[in-house]
């Protein structure tokens, strides 16, 4: 039973593989729909769409990120549950607190890029000042939790 326990880890295997196939495809996605955007964006320089483009540009760097939080994902459990890798010394994770850290800035960072994207459409003040609100709250719950492990530490 041991030997099955120990070596069950390697399960983990598939969660690595199919996160880190998942963050190579949208990485791969967004930048096609990012080059796409950069090209409509001077084929209509002069146009009432440009504006429109770039709204889309910030719209897709909602897709970046959430490759680079795959991707993180994918390294963490490789990490915690297979092994070490050569990688710089922020981005390594020890413990699952280090990953949900890792992951909460990124996540914070994700939700403020969706405000933008909101705030480019802009077609309704009152929600978007709740919508505004809400993502406030959800990073301050983010930072408070990340300062409060910090002080335990």
């Amino acid at each position: 039973m041991k030997t099955i326990l120990e070596n069950a880890k390697y399960a983990v295997l598939l969660a690595v593989i199919s996160s880190l196939a998942a963050s190579v495809s949208i990485f791969i996605w967004a930048s096609v729909k990012m080059f796409i955007t950069i090209y409509h964006m001077f084929a209509d320089m002069f146009a009432a769409e440009a504006a429109g483009a770039t709204a889309h540009a910030v719209a897709i760097l909602d897709s970046f990120i959430l490759a680079v939080i795959l991707y993180i994902f994918a390294i963490a459990l490789y990490e915690l549950f297979i092994g070490e890798l050569k990688l710089p010394e922020w981005l390594i994770i020890k413990d699952l607190d280090d990953l949900k850290k890792k992951l909460s800035s990124v996540i914070a960072l994700m939700l403020a890029v969706t405000f933008l994207e909101h705030l480019a459409e802009w077609s309704d003040p009152q929600g978007t000042l709740m919508f505004a609100a809400a993502i406030a709250a959800v990073i301050f719950a983010l930072v408070f939790y990340m300062k409060t492990k910090e002080k335990k530490e």
